[in-house]
């Protein structure tokens, strides 16, 4: 009796499975997953509803979409959810044990908040000029005969931004083994993208010790003593927390994660928007022309203010379309920590998880046509992203990014600047974009520009 209960069971559990996406023998959905992971997640979404299993040679995953998944995971995430064990390879590679990104519960809330203030808008609002000089130096040295990919360019200025204006350092000497390395442990670990040998070669491995050295640079000359009358940074709160609270970030890795992760912070994620931002304003000449005459009204003043920079309108809506239309991170992992029902179907602890969050993005019930670049969905009586669950361009729950309200003030006025600055031209004239999902979404090296015409 007890066997054929058991079987009755185990059978009304299988019944409660996710439907499996189609995949080729043995790779399964690797190469799907490996690619445009949006628009896949997206038609599965169609064909197989909210939830849905995929399969990546011998892992299995469970995907959640959908508004209602959003919903779901914005107020029962630290419920079901836990990030640590997608982290694992992640935190080998750097040694570390504990990070922000990999903790849940009290402890993640207790760090978050004090490194907050470290990550604040404000900490762009009190250097203004100096994010915008960063901007300017960068720009004088583009070719106007040459063309560059837009994607580097556009990593040289948000990494140089972030370190200067969050931990007081300039990273200059070390971009190039700052993308390398963030690209490699990024592709390797979390999406598992690339294989995990890459982190065994040399240039890798110089460019790992480089940034490390960065990190340990950041920490040497942080004190009290050194700091002046200057406002704390990142490293300030930090490391007076780890003074008041020396076993929360026992480890000496851990500390040095916690001075490179500002510096790693953009590379990927607010350049690629910035890239994308661009490629989309010279692709609408009507909206380039708007936010050109925004820009140079920006810098009419002598005097940039926060005041000035919050009163963007035009590239605000084009930054709110862009962070739409192109997520940066499509997808979140987690690992689940209780068992739960969700749109019919159970899914099991220790089942590692896809939250789409971005699958929304691109939904017409919620953005009508909403493959078409319209910074009008952002105008009064129509401000379609804030219909509830459809609009996560910078994460979802606990884990929701800590310098979400820096990097929308920061894009803008970059772009500003830039417009500002110069004319471009994309070369060929005629590009469409392409994609390079790997590690995030960005535009590929074919997106190229030269200066056209030097306005200041």
């Amino acid at each position: 009796m007890n066997t054929i209960l058991q079987q009755q069971k185990n059978h009304h559990r299988q019944a409660l499975r996710p439907p499996l996406a189609k995949g080729l023998p043995v790779l399964g959905n690797a190469l799907d997953l490996a690619g445009d992971v949006g628009d896949f997640l997206r038609k599965k979404y169609l064909e197989l509803g909210p939830v849905f299993r995929v399969r990546a040679l011998n892992r299995e995953m469970v995907v959640l979409a959908g508004r209602e998944a959003n919903l779901f995971f914005s107020k029962e995430g630290t419920k079901y959810f836990a990030s640590r064990a997608v982290w694992q390879d992640f935190n080998a590679q750097l040694g570390i044990s504990r990070s922000l990104i990999n903790m849940d519960g009290p402890d993640h809330t207790k760090y978050r908040n004090q490194l907050k203030p470290g990550y604040s808008v404000a900490m762009l609002e009190q250097n203004l000029d100096q994010a915008v000089a960063i901007v300017r130096q960068e720009v004088a040295t583009w070719s106007t005969i040459k063309p560059q990919p837009v994607f580097n360019l556009m990593q040289r200025i948000i990494i140089q931004q972030l370190g200067l204006l969050i931990t007081n350092y300039s990273p200059h000497e070390y971009l190039d083994d700052l993308i390398l390395f963030s690209r490699i442990l990024t592709a390797t670990t979390i999406g598992k993208q690339r294989p995990k040998f890459l982190t065994y070669l040399p240039a890798y491995q110089r460019a790992k010790a480089r940034v490390f050295e960065l990190a340990r640079k950041v920490i040497a000359t942080h004190s009290t003593e050194l700091r002046g009358d200057r406002h704390p940074d990142l490293i300030d709160h930090l490391l007076q927390f780890v003074k008041q609270e020396p076993e929360f970030l026992s480890k000496q890795e851990d500390r040095i994660n916690a001075a490179m992760t500002p510096f790693l912070a953009g590379v990927d994620t607010a350049a690629s928007v910035t890239a994308f931002l661009l490629y989309s304003l010279l692709k609408h000449p009507d909206i380039l022309e708007q936010a050109t005459v925004e820009a140079n009204a920006l810098f009419a003043n002598d005097t940039l203010t926060p005041d000035n920079l919050r009163k963007l309108d035009v590239l605000q809506r084009v930054t709110l379309e862009t962070l739409r239309m192109y997520p940066i991170a499509p997808v979140l992992f987690r690992s689940v920590t209780v068992p739960f029902e969700f749109a019919g179907y159970r899914i099991e602890a220790g089942q590692r998880v896809l939250i789409a969050i971005s699958l929304p993005h691109h939904l017409p019930e919620f953005y009508p046509n909403p493959f078409q670049f319209d910074i009008e969905r952002y105008s009064k009586g129509r401000e379609e992203h804030r219909q509830p669950g459809v609009f996560a361009p910078f994460g979802l729950g606990s884990h929701l990014c800590l310098g979400m309200n820096f990097a929308q003030a920061l894009i803008p006025l970059n772009i500003a600047t830039i417009l500002h600055a110069v004319r471009l031209s994309m070369v060929p004239a005629n590009y469409q974009l392409q994609i390079d999902p790997i590690p995030t979404p960005s535009p590929n090296k074919k997106f190229q520009i030269r200066v056209a015409e030097q306005l200041e």
